[in-house]
């Protein structure tokens, strides 16, 4: 095999945007569906922005009054949910009930929603299977990039998070899956656990992901191979 660099990872050319912008997008995301409010030292994990290009962000949404400092905690105010509306996953998980109710329907395994939200998956939404022996819905918390399929999936269009990796096999993972649309867990998040990832539309950081859950026990490669034809016939056109 031929050695892997991060050129391997990188998304392929896309049109000029302002990376500025995006970052204060980001932030702002993180804001609005942390509605207890996070300190800078929290958006600072998540994003991976320096100290003090958050501060400045802050500032600006401040001066906007989209966003306000309560203590050592930043929060979006009414203003912004006014302007945007308070749930902001409502609009997809609406979009895609209808793909996973009719999946499960059709594999009788657990299906997610996921969302990618800084250096993390937030999952949005769930449909369980039927089996006696079923997963625990996730709970309402960020999972690493790096120890999700959903995650993987991201890290193949996010090369900057991607320079700190030293684990091989992670870039390798990452890099195929960049290549396949497809990404694996098999028990690196949870025991006994296994799943596959894929888009919910067009690659992207803000393309919603969905990905389909075993018990190991009843993992198979043949098994998993029907699921994502059945998943993708399910995505909407």
């Amino acid at each position: 095999m031929s050695p892997l660099s991060l050129d391997d990872l990188r998304p392929y050319k896309q049109r000029a945007v302002a990376t500025s912008f995006l970052k204060g997008l980001q932030l702002m995301t993180l804001l609005a569906r942390n509605p207890g409010g996070l300190t800078v030292a929290a958006l600072r994990q998540r994003l991976n922005f320096p100290r003090t290009t958050i501060l400045r962000m802050l500032s600006t949404l401040e001066l906007f009054g989209l966003a306000a400092k309560q203590g050592a905690l930043w929060r979006a105010t009414p203003r912004f949910y006014d302007w945007s509306g308070r749930d902001t996953h409502a609009e997809i998980r609406q979009r895609f009930a209808g793909t996973l109710h009719k999946a499960v329907k059709a594999i009788d395994e657990m299906i997610m929603l996921g969302v990618a939200e800084g250096d993390g998956i937030r999952f949005i939404d769930y449909v369980q299977s039927t089996n006696r022996v079923v997963v625990a819905p996730p709970k309402n918390s960020l999972y690493p990039l790096s120890k999700s399929a959903c995650g993987k999936l991201v890290l193949g269009h996010r090369p900057d998070l991607c320079a700190g990796i030293r684990d091989r096999r992670l870039l390798e993972e990452i890099a195929q899956a960049r290549r396949t649309g497809l990404a694996w867990n098999h028990a690196e998040t949870d025991p006994g656990i296994d799943a596959v990832a894929m888009w919910a539309g067009k690659p992207s950081v803000e393309t919603p992901l969905i990905a389909i859950i075993w018990p190991s026990y009843r993992f198979t490669p043949a098994n998993a191979s029907k699921a994502i034809e059945l998943v993708r016939r399910a995505l909407p056109r």
